[in-house]
């Protein structure tokens, strides 16, 4: 009786395996087969080497693609610090370069971060483009540096720029500065004030200009250059928006380039006052 009984499940492993051996015969089902196995192998060699590349955030390296020449040293590692912080927190994955890109951009800055990337293990590359100083503006908070559009930079402990670089400082603003950086400065005073700084930041004497006063510009539009001496350089109405019988900026650079080849000098040493707006010369006071 028990020999009886073996025979269907003898019968069924038979027919089982005969049934396998056909299927695997199939080319078809075997490169589905060997695929599938693929991706599981893969699957887990992937899962200890991810655990393998949590790192400490002192061990993760960030450079800056072509930081500014200007950017002080303290304020680049500064920068960098933020960005290896939040890498180590997502080492794997596009989240912690989301996290460091989005940690970048809080800080004010940058104009745009184009892109952080690994280039290896434990280090990381971020493509960026920085706000870049143009002018400092003095009012009641302080010196803050501005762009070229007039846009802030932030406000820090320590330097911005490398003490080499010489800014020309706007002040007597009509108004206050925005209330976080990256913003645009109100105030057509500062507009006309940056306008100026175009047309004599690349001219021989530019260094010998500290300051460009603006407290005289809601009463009658008019800007006022100050040197280190100090002497005070009447410019008159923004360049292009002269009134009627006001010398041309193109006449007060021309004057002021001969002051300034004939005796060194723009102020030829002297603390005074210099009228640059008569169409005939520059008067001295």
């Amino acid at each position: 009786m028990p020999s009886k009984k073996r025979r269907p499940i003898y019968s069924g492993a038979i027919t089982l395996l005969s049934a396998i051996g056909r299927i695997c015969r199939s080319p078809i089902i075997l490169a589905w087969l060997f695929a599938i196995g693929g991706v599981v192998v893969l699957a887990a060699m992937s899962v200890p080497k991810l655990r393998a590349m949590r790192i400490a955030a002192a061990d993760v390296k960030v450079s800056f693609q072509d930081p500014p020449v200007w950017l002080d040293a303290s304020l680049l590692l500064e920068l960098k610090d933020v960005a290896r912080i939040h890498l180590a927190k997502a080492p794997v994955g596009r989240e912690g370069l989301t996290l460091t890109i989005d940690a970048l951009q809080t800080t004010g800055w940058f104009s745009d971060i184009q892109q952080v990337r690994w280039i290896s293990s434990n280090q990381a590359v971020v493509d960026a483009s920085f706000l870049i100083p143009y002018a400092k503006v003095l009012d009641a908070d302080g010196i803050i540096f501005i762009d070229v559009h007039g846009r802030c930079l932030p406000t820090r402990v320590g330097s911005i720029v490398k003490p080499n670089y010489h800014f020309i400082t706007l002040f007597n603003p009509q108004f206050q500065r925005p209330q976080r950086s990256g913003l645009q400065w109100n105030g057509g005073d500062v507009v006309d004030g940056l306008s100026l700084l175009k047309c004599i930041y690349d001219k021989p004497w530019a260094s010998q200009v500290s300051s460009i006063n603006l407290a005289r510009w809601v009463e009658n539009k008019s800007l006022t250059m100050v040197t280190k001496t100090p002497s005070n350089f009447i410019w008159g109405s923004a360049p292009g928006e002269e009134r009627a019988l006001e010398a041309l900026v193109e006449q007060k650079i021309d004057r002021l380039n001969h002051l300034n080849t004939k005796y060194g000098l723009i102020d030829q040493g002297s603390s005074t006052e210099f009228d640059l707006t008569d169409t005939s010369q520059i008067i001295r006071r």
